[in-house]
């Protein structure tokens, strides 16, 4: 496929900072990518560099993109992180690396007349025993927002998400059952703590006074039993932005990790839990192991079709596979968080999606706090055969535009 021209400009993502977007034509056919950041970032993600230097260093290898008539995603990601060469992509940045890989894809379905998610899957070839189906994934929503992602000043939750979890493998249902929650609980904390003080967080989850997170998690547990959702409470601690000088500072106590440990097992039981994100900082693998032997012994109930509870390594394992092969080999996990911004490439990411499933993980694909408008993370959950989908609240039009995706997605296979 030969690119007849690209064009990359600097827009808003969802909290008004700058990021990228890129628009790739050929044979008649345009397509438009673009790019999110992430807030909470963890130390082994590829390098960004800022919006208007990757504008500069787009024009410098414009031509070179243009002049070649690729044959392959991997051909084209391959030659993308050539011209970059460093190890973490500080070069060219993995914004401008991760636009230009991502509207490759696109541009490659348009001209093969393909949907985006169909192309992903083949693109896992040696995958395809199990991903002979397509599915949708679960929607995991933030419907909480604690941690960096509180907008709140009064806010005290010392972890990032509260997210709510359907156990519904309908998504439509799914979405539709959450939505009604999703309104039904704004109403309640309007109620509760003031209209004025409830606020969208980074996420378009709710960001309000709570002073401590046990009234978050107690108040949507009550309101699940109460109103008899078929609803499941998840959480991402980013456990990284409590770790300070060898402890974990929660609601004002220094806990150790062994303390930490035995505190979620009771979180668990005591809510529930259908799974626990980055519960410790990013370099302790081996807490990450105690963990996960501990919930692979806790029956999920009522039952859900995986027995253990899902521990989601992102900070961990940064979508990159040298990361992902240490917590594979450490038995670190269960679960692996995939944000493709986190390693740069559309053919990097599905690498590790492979090194994932080849070794009994679980994939969840995952938006940023920064968002756009784009929708690729959807077909790239279908396409991968997901677990989840982490878009945020639906609350805002960054969100939803990623689980509107899905159901059109259902329409079609």
């Amino acid at each position: 496929m030969k690119i007849e021209n690209a064009n990359l400009k600097i827009i808003k993502d969802s909290r008004g900072n700058d990021t990228l977007e890129i628009e790739l034509s050929s044979s008649g056919v345009s397509v438009v990518d673009s790019v999110p950041a992430g807030k909470s970032r963890g130390a082994h993600e590829a390098a960004v560099i800022e919006p208007q230097k990757a504008l500069e260093k787009f024009e410098e290898i414009k031509e070179r993109v243009l002049s070649a008539d690729w044959q392959t995603q991997e051909e084209f990601d391959n030659f993308l992180i050539s011209l970059d060469n460093t190890p973490n992509k500080q070069n060219l940045g993995a914004n401008l690396i991760l636009a230009l890989s991502l509207a490759f894809a696109r541009l490659k379905t348009k001209t093969e007349g393909i949907e985006l998610f169909q192309y992903i899957k083949n693109q896992l070839p040696t995958l395809s025993s199990q991903l002979t189906t397509f599915k949708l994934p679960r929607p995991i929503f933030n419907f909480i927002n604690g941690g960096v992602h509180a907008t709140n000043t009064q806010s005290k939750l010392d972890f990032q998400e509260f997210q709510v979890i359907p156990e519904t493998d309908d998504f439509g249902l799914g979405l539709s059952i959450t939505g009604e929650f999703y309104r039904k609980l704004k109403d309640f904390l309007e109620e509760k703590f003031g209209k004025e003080n409830v606020l969208l967080g980074d996420e378009a989850g709710f960001s309000v006074p709570f002073q401590n997170d046990e009234e978050a998690l107690d108040i949507l547990f009550d309101f699940i039993s109460e109103h008899s959702y078929p609803l499941r409470i998840g959480l991402d601690i980013a456990a990284t932005q409590l770790y300070k000088e060898g402890a974990y500072e929660l609601g004002g106590k220094k806990y150790s990790a062994e303390e930490l440990r035995k505190y979620y097992l009771e979180l668990i039981n005591h809510y529930n839990l259908i799974s626990i994100e980055d519960p410790f900082e990013e370099e302790d693998f081996e807490s990450f192991a105690k963990l996960n032997a501990d919930s692979n012994n806790i029956s999920t109930n009522p039952p859900d079709q995986h027995e253990s509870v899902l521990l989601i390594t992102d900070d961990l394992t940064t979508t990159n596979p040298e990361r992902l092969k240490m917590a594979i080999e450490k038995k670190a996990g269960n679960t692996i968080l995939i944000k493709p911004n986190q390693i740069g490439t559309l053919s990097e990411t599905l690498k590790v999606v492979k090194m994932a499933y080849e070794n009994g993980w679980q994939t969840i694909v995952s938006h940023r706090s920064g968002e756009t408008m784009d929708n690729f993370i959807a077909d790239l959950a279908v396409g991968i055969g997901a677990w989840g989908l982490k878009a945020g609240a639906p609350g805002e039009k960054e969100r939803l535009v990623k689980y509107e995706r899905i159901l059109e997605i259902g329409q079609k296979i």
